[in-house]
This record gives C-alpha cells, structure tokens and sequence, in this order.
C-alpha cells in the first residue's frame, strides 16, 4: 500500500504571467504581493520498522500545529499568522506562506495508530508511525470457475 499519493501541482496561469513579466522587467517590478494557500514540504522515509514523515514548518510552535488520526487518515494542521502590523505594509514580492494549512496522509494497514508519536523542533516537525511486529500479509484464493 502507498503511504502518499503523489499529485502535481497544476501551474496557474497567473503564475505564468508573473515568470513572463519577471523574465521582461527584472526582480526590480513592483508586484503586488499575493497570498496563495500553502502545505509544509514533507519527507516520507521507510525502515523495517516504522515511517517518519518529517514537515518543515517554521516560524510556528509546536502548539500551533496539530496531528490528527483519523479513520485511518493521518491529517498536519496549522495555521501561520501574519503580524498586526503586516496589515499596512506593502511588499514589492513575497515567497513565505502564511495562513492555514492541512496535509492528509492515508495510513498503510502496517502502522501501529496507538504507538504514533510527533516532536516539533526548530520549525520541523518528526511524525514517528512505527509498523506493527508481526503483519501477516494477507492472502486470499480465488475460486476459478
């Protein structure tokens, strides 16, 4: 069973635009600053014993990101605020994400959910889902008529 899904990001037509007008004018134009939804760059790494999915997530605290399970469904959350006095600034460009996030990862059967452990450090987040001892895999005959 795959653990994540992968899917491509579908360019967007304004992000198109911008490279074209950035490629013609230089770093120097004054774009208004957008804000587009973000996720957290993840990792997902095997051993024989458990997954570690680890998610970059600075400027947060650990009380500020939530890991939920779920129906066998392994959801990060967070939400990364901008400042009070970020309301009346103007930036010229702008690559740090802000506002809510959510990643969902389907859990294989080979995960232990009561043994699930998480740690946050230094805007990293280490998600340990430890596989159980003894999966039996599982074998089914079909009849041949």
């Amino acid at each position: 069973m795959t653990l994540v899904k992968w899917t491509p990001k579908p360019m967007s037509l304004f992000d198109e635009m911008d490279n074209m007008v950035s490629s013609v004018f230089g770093s120097d134009w004054n774009f208004p600053a957008k804000h587009t939804d973000w996720a957290p760059a993840v990792d997902v790494k095997e051993t024989d014993d458990l997954f570690l999915i680890t998610a970059d997530i600075p400027g947060l605290t650990k009380k500020d990101v939530k890991v939920n399970i779920t129906d066998g469904k392994m959801t990060i959350s967070g939400d990364a605020q901008v400042g009070a006095d970020e309301e009346n600034s103007r930036y010229h460009y702008r690559e740090r994400r802000y506002g809510s996030f959510k990643r969902t990862f389907n859990l294989p059967e080979s995960v232990n959910e009561e043994k699930i452990s998480a740690s946050f450090k230094n805007g990293i987040l280490e998600v340990e889902l430890p596989k159980h001892e003894n999966v039996l895999p599982k074998e089914r005959v079909i009849k041949v008529n």
